[in-house]
């Protein structure tokens, strides 16, 4: 099956998918910072990905040096003789941009020329002017990147994710704050890997716990554990489905189990991806991974836009009808190519349950760009891939015959034992595509789970992994991603070594007034807890029972009202507080039952020791001093029972309930 991938030789970047892997040069510094962002104001309109005057695409480095009808636009290294230096001039004619009142300011135009002057300098025009000195001239470009630090080979990842934070801390003159203390850790570290707040217990014994390592057994534990493998199944029924309704109650058995025991036994990220593309279950315990596909109800095009941000790390929805308008490297080519790998597919009731069916002939389409130009949709991927395949002559026909497949259809009006298997079958040289040598498979899933554990992604946000969002930590990030691929795509390795890392347990506090930005990690982020987290801990802090069937309504309410995963930007909601503050289905789970926490702090005597329990179970702390004058204040004007449950709600619905910090 690798024989019929054919690797595309593909120029991906100055600018392009895989942005900075390594130190930026000063003239990509400068891109990024000045440049880029000036002519995505005045010139992306006419010169980006859907509209391209006089042919010339400004969206990135390669682009501008292929140029448009009169050649390249610039000579790097010397501005003087560039085009597009000299139509950006005041007197310039033809002047650019075209209106008089866009003229660009003096700072402008000297952010443009010197960007480049800071290129390495070209010869002549000529020596770009053809694809293997282009290639040639953006090689010399990539080595001006370097390294700002290359970790020895040995090194545990959590010591090069701090070695790499330490430097860029450094540079960026940031204090980062301390290492959270231990009541706060065992918080956070519960609802990243457990998705619930611990138990009293549970926070108690950890605290006692002195021994060497202690965090790290607290860590190993909980990947260990039951509640590590349901709640990343959890997040990745996210990722993987959205919040789909329809099919969700047919699918969740065999799915939800097949996402849990993958995370229990760790099974490597890459086969989990082939697992859900080639949908030929190979055992009872892989059955459920057809319905990511079968749930998509032979709607080609849905199951190639939810494929390209696990395999790529980007949407491409943008790219159905042209070239993406922004991030010049998504082509309209690869998601029709993406479409075409799967439009074979087709799904079944087969003897042996729920399947999809894979044709062996059909599925040659075309697509037409905004020139209405009809192109025809050959197997081009993102990752500079072409999947080699058999194309029918002009006039040729097929037929569909047993020789062609290795599990045929049935015959007409049977019906089939398992779905049909061609012998070439497009999505299995799809999923080989996606996972052997693409190295966008690490990346994408290692900025996500970053994005999980840290709050925000190395790129944010997480599904924007093109050349328009560069890394914050550009070194760190291909670090980590070729260490979770020589791992074998070990999941519960990449996950502890992060988790241990100092990035991780710095305090969400700190100390020298200067609020570090979000992108410098240089402090804990708050982190809205997801539906399923805020579900569990409720249950828990309530004292519940986890495994309550008859909290149905409640799980189904928080479902609704709270984010989804990975949103770009938080903003708390009318709807949510509503949620919180007059449910009766959260004031049912405050009543005074057997068991119950409200029950729990009625039997302690004093209104002081009623207040410390209920912020020890529910916050996981102490109340400082105002908080405990205003509580007892509180507390005596109403009456035990009704004072207790509203001093808990109030908890419950608090931000810092509600927050992972």
């Amino acid at each position: 099956m690798l024989g019929r991938i054919v690797l595309v030789s593909t120029i991906i970047c100055a600018a392009g998918l895989v942005t900075g892997s390594a130190a930026p040069s000063p003239s990509e510094e400068l891109w990024y910072a000045k440049v880029e962002p000036l002519f995505d104001k005045h010139c992306f309109k006419c010169h980006g990905g859907v509209k391209q005057k006089s042919g010339l695409d400004l969206r990135s480095l390669e682009n501008i040096l292929k140029g448009g009808e009169n050649g390249p636009a610039i000579l790097p290294g010397h501005p003087d003789q560039s085009r597009l230096a000299k139509y950006i001039l005041p007197s310039a004619d033809p002047h650019m941009p075209p209106e008089e009142r866009k003229q660009l300011s003096k700072d402008e135009i000297a952010s443009v020329r010197d960007w480049i002057s800071k290129l390495p300098a070209a010869k002549s025009f000529a020596t770009l002017t053809n694809a293997n000195g282009l290639a040639e001239y953006l090689a010399i470009v990539r080595k001006q990147q370097k390294p700002a630090w290359t970790p020895p080979a040995k090194i545990q990842p959590r010591e090069a994710i701090d070695g790499f934070m330490a430097i860029s801390w450094r540079e960026r003159k940031i204090k980062p704050a301390p290492l959270c203390d231990d009541g706060t850790f065992v918080r956070r570290v519960y609802l990243d890997l457990a998705g619930r707040i611990p138990k009293e217990s549970e926070v108690e014994a950890f605290l006692k716990d002195r021994q060497g390592n202690y965090r790290e057994r607290l860590v190993d534990s909980l990947l260990a554990s039951d509640d590590y493998a349901r709640h990343f199944s959890e997040i990745f029924d996210v990722v993987f489905m959205g919040r789909r309704g329809g099919g969700r109650e047919r699918r969740a058995g065999p799915w939800r189990e097949y996402l849990t025991s993958s995370f229990a036994e760790n099974r490597p990220w890459d086969q989990i991806i082939r697992d859900l593309i080639i949908a030929r279950p190979s055992n009872t315990k892989e059955k459920g991974a057809v319905f990511y596909l079968y749930e998509r109800r032979d709607n080609y095009q849905e199951m190639a836009e939810a494929i390209a941000p696990v395999a790529f790390g980007v949407q491409i929805g943008c790219a159905q009808c042209h070239n993406h308008p922004l991030a010049a490297e998504i082509e309209q080519r690869h998601y029709w190519g993406l479409v075409a790998a799967l439009n074979r597919s087709k799904n079944i009731e087969a003897k042996s349950g729920p399947g999809i069916s894979e044709s062996a002939i059909g599925g040659f389409v075309s697509f037409a760009n905004l020139k209405k130009e009809s192109q025809p949709a050959l197997l081009a991927l993102l990752n500079g891939k072409l999947i080699a395949e058999k194309r029918l002559a002009d006039g040729e026909k097929e037929k569909d015959v047993p020789d062609l497949y290795l599990v045929p259809p049935p015959k007409e009006k049977e019906k089939a034992e398992s779905p049909a298997v061609p012998k070439f079958s497009r999505r299995a040289a799809l999923a080989d595509a996606l996972t052997h040598d693409n190295p966008f498979l690490a990346r994408a899933f290692v900025n996500r789970i970053w994005a999980s554990l840290l709050g925000r992604g190395l790129v944010h946000p997480v599904d924007a992994m093109d050349s328009r969002h560069r890394p914050s930590h550009p070194d760190l990030l291909d670090w980590i991603a070729r260490d979770f691929e020589r791992n074998g795509y070990d999941i519960k390795h990449l996950v502890r070594q992060i988790v241990l890392s100092r990035a991780y347990q710095l305090d969400s506090k700190w100390k020298d007034g200067v609020r570090p930005p979000p992108n410098a990690f240089a402090r804990a982020l708050d982190k809205p807890l997801s539906a399923e987290q805020l579900y569990r801990s409720l249950l828990i802090a309530t004292g519940h029972d986890l495994d309550a069937t008859n909290q149905v309504q409640l799980r189904q309410a928080l479902k609704e009202k709270f984010p989804d995963l990975f949103a770009p930007d938080y903003n708390p909601t009318l709807q949510q507080a509503l949620l919180l503050s007059n449910s009766p289905l959260l004031d049912a789970l405050l009543e005074k039952q057997s068991n119950s926490t409200t029950a729990k702090i009625l039997a302690l005597d004093t209104s002081e020791s009623r207040i410390a329990a209920a912020f020890k179970i529910v916050l996981g702390r102490q109340p400082d001093k105002d908080e405990a004058q205003s509580a007892k204040l509180f507390l005596a004007k109403r009456n035990a029972e009704t004072g207790t449950r509203e001093l808990l709600w109030a908890l419950l619905a608090s931000a810092e309930f509600q927050l992972n910090h």
